[in-house]
């Protein structure tokens, strides 16, 4: 896992990160601009931020960040010399996850980071693999979620479609998407598309009209046996056996 530190204090930023870094990959930045461009670029699972960093404040990076549909899911803790109720019902309001005020204790960051690992990991659990349902994570999420389902929907068809062309056309970089959608869903952009095109294919078996050939072709498989090896992975039974029951209560219902 990776955590980003935006803060301009040396003192600060070497805390954060001789405590975090026996548990994660740290990264540093000392303004909120930088700390931006960081976090978009590498798409971090949880960041620190002070509420004073020059160029960008804290609050407005998190707002900034929040707002993103590449970037909302990030964890966002914020850090605060101050420590008013005032300001830290503004970092709330700002959409951070949590709000730390100094002088920093390693226990209590620690156990707030690790509170945000369980909350995401039991929030990705309420769907491991089932990509029907809407995820109810957040307002935020749906469109970004929605733009990857309709992305996928789009070019069932084509085998060469996977992670590199997703996210050309999502308008974010693989690690990016990788991270973001890992986070929601608890699962790979393969295995999204994989769900699917399988979700796809069993549609079209259903109807009894189309051979497994043709419904292979039609969500993006070359080679029919492959199809029907990953079909029968998702589903228990061969493309084969489901024409065939279909088939068997068309002919019941005669």
């Amino acid at each position: 896992m990776i955590v980003l530190v935006i803060e301009d204090g040396t003192d600060v930023r070497n805390f954060c990160k001789d405590v975090l870094i026996k548990y994660f990959h740290v990264v540093q930045a000392d303004n909120g601009a930088d700390g931006i461009a960081i976090a978009r670029k590498i798409g971090p699972d949880l960041i620190l931020c002070g509420m004073s960093v020059p160029l960008l404040g804290g609050l407005e990076v998190c707002e900034i960040l929040k707002s993103d549909s590449a970037t909302s899911h990030i964890f966002f803790i914020l850090l605060d010399t101050e420590g008013s109720e005032l300001r830290e019902l503004a970092g709330l309001r700002a959409g951070a996850n949590d709000y730390i005020s100094r002088p920093l204790d390693s226990k209590i960051l620690e156990l707030k980071i690790d509170n945000l690992i369980h909350l995401g990991k039991a929030l990705r659990g309420q769907y491991p693999e089932e990509l029907s349902p809407p995820l109810k994570q957040g307002e935020s999420e749906g469109p970004f979620l929605d733009k990857i389902r309709q992305l996928a929907h789009d070019n069932i068809s084509d085998p060469d479609f996977g992670v590199h062309q997703m996210a050309f056309q999502a308008g974010v970089s693989v690690s990016v998407l990788y991270r973001k959608l890992r986070s929601l869903t608890g699962i790979t952009v393969h295995d999204f598309v994989k769900t699917i095109r399988m979700k796809k294919a069993m549609q079209l078996l259903e109807t009894g009209i189309n051979q497994v050939n043709e419904v292979a072709t039609a969500v993006g498989y070359e080679d029919s046996k492959y199809f029907s090896k990953e079909f029968r992975k998702t589903f228990g039974k061969t493309p084969m056996e489901i024409k065939r029951n279909v088939v068997e209560l068309a002919e019941q219902l005669i």
